[in-house]
């Protein structure tokens, strides 16, 4: 089975409500969501493949995240291809394509380059097509 998820290191920690606690890795992880209704923002989304990055700092065995509402300390998630149900092939097809430049979208997240992630990760997905 290919790995579904990466932790990165960040050049630039990611400075929350703690500032004594920065977020220092990404988590980059290939994952299939059911959708439905987003309650954080009211938006419908829909069921599929998604790439899912959040800041997280780990250690003693614990992973911490923040929820504070900004995108840079929570993170954000791509939609990689719709699907009507999981199937394990999409999720390992995606993270072929995807996990290979887990490196680099960490660089672009830690300079706040979000729009040149979607980019290099719709192009690198679709690029076997």
């Amino acid at each position: 089975m290919v790995q579904l998820k990466e932790y990165k290191v960040l050049k630039t920690p990611v400075q929350g409500s703690r500032p004594n606690e920065p977020l220092n890795e990404l988590q980059i992880e290939v994952n299939y969501q059911l959708g439905g209704w987003n309650y954080f923002n009211g938006d419908l989304e829909e069921r599929g493949v998604y790439l899912s990055l959040h800041p997280v700092r780990r250690g003693n065995g614990f992973i911490q995240t923040r929820i504070d509402g900004q995108l840079h300390t929570m993170g954000f998630k791509i939609l990689l291809k719709s699907l009507g149900r999981k199937s394990q092939k999409q999720l390992d097809i995606a993270a072929e394509r995807i996990i290979p430049f887990a490196e680099t979208i960490a660089d672009l997240y830690s300079e706040k380059k979000y729009n040149e992630i979607v980019q290099l990760v719709k192009s690198a997905y679709k690029s076997e097509y």
